[in-house]
């Protein structure tokens, strides 16, 4: 099983259909299957061996997907690094998981040169673009130059496919292992579920995260549709392109409906070709969906997963949909709530939402003491998510986990944030909660501790932030304190902060 053949009978039965657009420009099936070709000969070229790691630094292009495809089609693993990345979050990265070889784009590039030397496995830098400028093979000469031709790996199920950070429940970023199995199997089912051949896809989510790669991208080619890539979200290009282009799906995440509704011209658009839209990541409010349906005419379905189990492990079409719910266990999936003893609940009864089926993945690289917290002996992946499952099966989000901060579908661990930003040399202590926001559901805010004798500005400690860590983990608010709240073992009092802002609006 490779996951490189997803598109093979399409490759075969329809050579000349359309399966990405892109701009202005439209790769046909037999189009991808040469360039996925072309990418294994020049990846292979590069004398990596079965095992080893090519990490996909780049923005939400068809190169990603091509380069995905051609990594695994040559046998080895693809680790995709979340484009928004700093220089401090990569370089972890790249490190935990001994990446060999980096494929990255111009403006991604002085981050993986500031880290390189750090990053002791590193061998090779691939650069997306040519003009001749650096010492680094191209990507695209290779898809220009090298051999239309490639005997597929000889890669099993249980082989990993790729790897990707997630901050999961605890800590710094952890790399979920997700076998060709895993990917495979989410990605058709998901595409059994929403869509046909006659399908196309506005793919409006981050192609570096799995709910656009796995289940948009890839379940949508599994059907031998066509596959909308967009390369960064403005409401009003994607309004301009949804009525040039016609999709019959649109994906996103809630903050991407909440801005369509907030284009003064709204009503004057003919959104009419989308069918129904998709949405993950965060829960979406029941009045937004509500608003999507009644102003934008489109029909809803949700879907409800996590990096840890392949992507999507709920959904349900949306002919089946029920508003407030992401859906049931999607395929062989199944879903369960258990109270803090792990016993499992009645339906209506909250508790943590567990999962079992060949979604789940193999746990977290290099970590298996994280592993076994949260994949369980039985195959039980336990969320860290508050849920109940009514009587027909449909799971309800309650709330999110624990700690972790949602920003509009990318997640934000406080203790992450907090060790970076504890490198100023003002800061003593300090905690990072989520506050609520209109469009993006929550942001961090940090609340701050100098040291004795110091002063700061709120300006000053983000634009510290700025070049640490991704945007969306740069504190919108900071508050000064005199001291961090802590219980008596040291632990700092979140969910009192918290409440205390949530409690204001």
């Amino acid at each position: 099983m490779n996951v490189s053949n997803i598109i093979k009978k399409h490759v075969e039965a329809k050579p000349y259909k359309t399966a990405i657009i892109f701009e202005d420009s439209r790769i046909s099936y037999k189009e991808l299957d040469t360039l996925i070709n072309r990418t294994s000969n020049g990846v292979k070229a590069l004398g990596m061996n079965k095992g080893d790691v090519l990490s996909i630094f780049l923005p939400s292009l068809p190169e990603l997907i091509i380069a995905y495809l051609g990594t695994v089609r040559a046998g080895y693993i693809v680790n995709v690094v979340n484009a928004m990345l700093q220089k401090t979050e990569v370089e972890y990265i790249l490190n935990d998981c001994n990446t060999k070889v980096v494929l990255v784009d111009r403006k991604r590039l002085p981050i993986v040169e500031a880290v390189k030397d750090g990053v002791k496995s590193l061998e090779e830098i691939i650069l997306l673009e040519d003009d001749g400028s650096e010492p680094y093979k191209r990507f695209r000469n290779i898809l220009s130059q090298e051999s239309d031709e490639f005997q597929v790996a000889d890669t099993k199920g249980s082989d990993i496919c790729h790897l990707m950070y997630t901050s999961g429940t605890t800590g710094w970023p952890k790399g979920v292992m997700a076998t060709h199995l895993n990917i495979w199997h989410n990605a058709v089912e998901f595409g059994k579920v929403h869509f046909d051949e006659n399908d196309t896809i506005m793919v409006a989510t981050p192609i570096f995260h799995c709910w656009g790669l796995v289940n948009g991208t890839f379940g949508m080619l599994s059907r031998g549709g066509t596959v909308i890539t967009v390369e960064r979200f403005y409401p009003d290009k994607a309004l301009n392109d949804i009525e040039r282009l016609r999709p019959t799906v649109f994906q996103g995440v809630p903050p991407m409906y909440n801005l369509f509704l907030k284009q003064p011209d709204i009503e004057k658009r003919d959104l009419s070709s989308v069918v129904f839209c998709l949405s993950a990541a965060t829960k979406m409010p029941e009045n937004l969906i509500h608003q999507v349906q009644e102003r934008l005419k489109w029909r809803y379905a949700e879907a409800w997963g996590l990096t840890e189990v392949s992507c999507v492990g709920t959904t349900a079409p949306y002919t089946e949909t029920r508003i407030g719910s992401c859906g049931k266990g999607m395929d062989d999936a199944q879903i369960k709530v258990v109270d803090e003893n792990g016993n499992e609940l009645p339906p209506g009864k909250q508790g943590e939402l567990c999962i079992k089926g060949t979604c789940v993945t193999k746990g977290y690289l290099n970590k298996p003491d994280a592993t076994k917290q949260v994949f369980d002996p039985e195959g039980w992946f336990h969320s860290g998510d508050i849920a109940y499952i009514d009587e027909d099966g449909y799971a309800y989000i309650v709330d999110r986990a624990k700690d972790m901060i949602n920003v509009g579908g990318e997640k934000v661990f406080p203790s992450e944030v907090e060790d970076m930003m504890l490198e100023h040399p003002k800061i003593k202590d300090l905690v990072i909660v989520g506050i609520p926001d209109e469009l993006k559901g929550e942001v961090p805010k940090a609340f701050i501790q100098l040291k004795e004798g110091e002063t700061a500005t709120p300006e000053e400690i983000r634009e510290f932030c700025k070049g640490r860590m991704a945007p969306y983990k740069v504190p919108v608010e900071v508050e000064f304190v005199d001291e961090i709240p802590r219980s008596a073992s040291g632990k700092a009092l979140r969910r009192l902060l918290r409440d205390k802002e949530w409690d204001k609006k």
